[in-house]
């Protein structure tokens, strides 16, 4: 599988994370370290968590791992906490609503 996808899984991920946490947030800094190659068709479980916090800056790290439990790919970074507002925003920079 191409790194670009791994790195795709991995920001998706996070986002997730903290969606679920309560904390909208855009990507600052995304590092990947590609382990062993990601296979299409391969099962592959992935685990998230948020590492801590200064300001508006969270961090967070994950792992790829296969089916036996060996680490693919590990991936760390920085998110900024945003507004709601700023999902809602067109290219202008104005609010979709106005």
């Amino acid at each position: 599988m191409h790194g670009g996808a791994v790195a795709t899984v991995f920001d998706d991920l996070f986002g997730f994370l903290l969606y679920l946490a309560g904390e909208p947030a855009v990507t600052r800094q995304l590092s990947v370290e590609y382990l062993s190659p990601a296979l299409i068709g391969t099962p592959y479980s992935l685990e998230a968590a948020v590492t801590g916090r200064e300001g508006r800056r969270l961090f967070v790290t994950a792992t790829l791992a296969g089916a036996n439990g060996a680490q693919v790919a590990t991936s760390t970074a920085t998110f900024v906490t945003v507004g709601v507002d700023h999902f809602h925003r067109d290219m202008t920079g104005r609010i979709d609503d106005e």
